[in-house]
């Protein structure tokens, strides 16, 4: 009986197949249990390939291949995993025909999909199919202070060096962000005329203005061109980021500058003011200069009240008698709609004493003295001149003095 237990066991062992690591071997698909799929190998063990030994394409899963009773190609890693199980691989099996496919995209120069792994000395390391490329900092598509930000990301690159003999391959994102630059920026030149209407990004904010990326080239947004109010900062109306219509308003191609307008025709607030002179309106001191104020009306339209129209009292400049902010009453003195302006008047809405003298008649009246003084005769000289027609003096004579006489 012992004998007969020995011979079946011996037969058992003589069935199983010899396994060897480092070999490739067909099994069976027993189950896929959390992307692992468990194979009947004809072993005294089963085999597992692992979720990340199953593909290079981390978007791929085991069940959307593979189903139970399937035959599958595996790759032997380890003999035991330390669990019982002989360890698997599919991946490996795909290295051969993905290396040859990776050579075939970089004899025609086309974009490799690299995910970052590591960051080393000088740059960082990316795996594409489990081919490792190093991208040195300079060849990325952007500078970072800490190399770190890359880990994990998902970049397109240019093989710029391939040595198939040393296994030195090294890629560029900044090849490809450069080309993809020029040409996005020859589709936005074949658009941009003068009068166009693009869409674009704002990308930057600066006293004078905004620039804004048109898809691969910038056009700058003057201040003056964002709205029709006043305003002292591009961010009083934009933010980064935001997706704006802008209008071309000039192209240099010299220089590659376009000038963009972002306010719109129709929205002119002086293709309609409300106002005649006479009206009395209510207004808000938003601007004060060495000349005047600037006020706020409605519609956003603005008026200037210069500083002789601000008080019958004397004032070196409009911050005397007015604050930022501050609501005055004014009377409407002249428009101008050729020159965009309308000029108020605070002093004509004052209640002057009569006893006060107008500053600026005060004023008037202080220039005309000097002018008057001028021009009173000069006293009588005591003495006269002759000279002759060359203008010699001939001889000096006496005149006479009436005032003696009497």
């Amino acid at each position: 009986m012992a004998n007969e237990e020995q011979n079946f066991a011996e037969l058992y062992e003589n069935s199983l197949k010899s396994l060897e690591e480092g070999t490739q071997v067909t099994g069976t698909v027993v189950d896929i249990v959390n992307d692992e799929i468990f194979v009947d190998l004809g072993y005294k063990a089963d085999g597992i390939v692992p979720k990340d030994e199953f593909s290079y394409d981390e978007s791929e899963k085991p069940a959307s291949k593979y189903k139970a009773g399937d035959k599958i190609d595996v790759f032997i890693l380890k003999m035991n995993d330390g669990k019982g199980n002989v360890l698997l691989s599919t991946k490996k099996l795909q290295t051969k025909r993905l290396r040859e496919e990776f050579e075939a995209r970089v004899k025609l120069g086309e974009p490799i999909t690299a995910k970052v792994t590591n960051v080393v000395n000088g740059g960082v390391t990316a795996e594409s199919n489990g081919i490792r490329i190093f991208i040195p900092a300079s060849q990325l598509g952007k500078k970072v202070e800490n190399l770190d930000e890359y880990r994990g990301k998902t970049l397109q690159v240019k093989i710029i060096e391939f040595d198939q003999e040393k296994r030195k391959i090294i890629g560029s994102e900044r090849v490809l962000v450069k080309e993809a630059r020029e040409k996005a920026e020859k589709e936005v030149w074949s658009k941009a005329t003068v009068g166009a209407e693009l869409e674009g990004t704002v990308r930057e904010l600066k006293d004078y203005g905004a620039f804004v990326d048109l898809g691969g080239l910038d056009g700058l947004l003057h201040i003056s061109e964002i709205s029709w109010k006043q305003i002292k900062h591009p961010s009083e109306v934009l933010k980064v980021g935001d997706k704006i219509k802008v209008k071309v308003l000039s192209i240099d191609e010299n220089t590659k500058k376009i000038s963009l307008g972002y306010r719109k025709a129709e929205d002119n607030p002086w293709l309609n003011v409300p106002y005649q002179v006479g009206d009395v309106v209510e207004a808000k001191v938003v601007s004060m200069k060495p000349f005047g104020a600037f006020v706020e009306l409605s519609n956003g339209l603005e008026g200037l009240v210069h500083i002789s129209n601000i008080t019958y009292k004397r004032i070196s400049k409009p911050q005397d008698v007015l604050e930022m902010g501050q609501m005055v009453t004014a009377k409407v003195v002249e428009i101008d709609l050729d020159k965009k302006r309308i000029e108020l008047s605070i002093r004509e809405m004052e209640e002057r004493m009569p006893e006060e003298e107008p500053a600026n008649q005060a004023q008037e009246q202080a220039e005309k003295e000097p002018t008057e003084k001028s021009e009173e005769k000069a006293p009588a000289t005591e003495e006269t001149v002759l000279k002759d027609a060359e203008g010699e003096q001939l001889e000096i004579l006496p005149t006479e003095n009436t005032e003696a006489k009497e």
